[in-house]
């Protein structure tokens, strides 16, 4: 059994490559606390057992009490009519924890942000890459942004997205339609999916690492650790602590980008996505950003009377005018 941090108990299914699948359920041992509000259709480990990629981050977050070691992805199928689009989506945490245990605003499991998601017939991918500390996270002890020797977060974002184009057409989704979206932490690793996206961050696996890394289109949702504050520049509020974080370098080609953010959120500005969204439309990419009046943090898709309330309803207009709905 699988305990991680800020998440209840899941088991793993262990599959050493892509398969074709088959409908899985978890145990009654497993039955969390909180109900869902829609079962997943199965959970794919994201590395065989024996990858040296697995067995490094096992070594390297051994100290750690309340590690993920063993990252997945659940995977929510939507009922016909289905667009053939998907969305991998990635939850907070401050690569700290996984947001998405039975008070999470994504719903028990991520549920309730793929049942929007299902709904609206997109595939949702929640994936449950691998915490503490695999991503830019604040050291409480030294009080000062750290980034881990091995990325082991963009690594797992980099192996969901090839398992998920590996299997496209056994799950009914089109290759060329699937896009990335996150929240908080979560929404940076989207950012960097739809950056880095020219280089492997681990060495290829199998097969299923042949397929490309370039997300077709990225929703990051008050997206954190985006400026230069977050590589210790001080003071933090100097114009070259609030450039854009170094880590993320843009282009033209960066996939087309819809930024989601609440200016009175407290814990990650609404300035994060301002300079991402100045670097893209400086760059040439398509990028959209639609800015709320309250909402604050952490919102995700539960509704709490404030202006942010509208982004699903937003975001899904966004997906119409790129084709991307049934």
């Amino acid at each position: 059994m699988l305990i991680t941090s800020g998440v209840l108990p899941v088991a793993v299914i262990a599959q050493s490559t892509p398969k074709q699948p088959t409908p899985e359920t978890p145990s009654s041992d497993d039955a969390p606390t909180a109900q869902p509000s829609m079962a997943y259709w199965r959970e794919i480990s994201l590395w065989p057992e024996d990858s040296p990629v697995l067995q490094a981050g096992i070594q390297a977050l051994a100290h750690e009490a309340w590690a993920l070691t063993h990252p997945s992805m659940l995977v929510y199928r939507p009922a016909l009519p289905s667009s053939r689009a998907a969305v991998l989506v990635f939850p907070g945490g401050g690569y700290k924890g996984l947001g998405i245990g039975p008070k999470s605003a994504l719903g028990l499991y991520g549920s309730d942000v793929c049942k929007w998601l299902t709904d609206a017939g997109i595939t949702c991918v929640l994936v449950k890459y691998r915490v503490p500390n695999t991503g830019c996270n604040w050291n409480p002890e030294t009080k000062r942004h750290e980034s881990p020797a091995i990325p082991m977060a963009l690594q797992d974002a980099q192996r969901a997205m090839s398992l998920v184009r590996y299997n496209a057409e056994a799950w009914s989704i089109d290759p060329n339609r699937i896009g990335v979206m996150g929240f908080s932490a979560g929404g940076h690793l989207a950012v960097l999916s739809s950056t880095a996206y020219g280089a492997r961050a681990y060495e290829p696996v199998d097969g299923a690492d042949r397929m490309r890394l370039r997300p077709d289109f990225a929703i990051p949702v008050y997206p954190g650790h985006m400026t230069m504050a977050h590589k210790n520049l001080r003071p933090s509020d100097s114009l070259a602590a609030r450039a854009l974080n170094t880590d993320i370098v843009v282009s033209a080609a960066v996939p087309p980008t819809l930024l989601i953010h609440a200016k009175d959120d407290p814990i990650d500005p609404v300035e994060y996505s301002e300079v991402y969204e100045t670097a893209l439309r400086d760059a040439g990419a398509n990028v959209t950003l639609i800015r709320y009046e309250t909402g604050g943090h952490a919102f995700g898709v539960r509704r709490q009377g404030t202006g942010s309330d509208r982004w699903t309803h937003d975001a899904l207009r966004w997906l119409d005018a790129l084709g991307l709905r049934p």
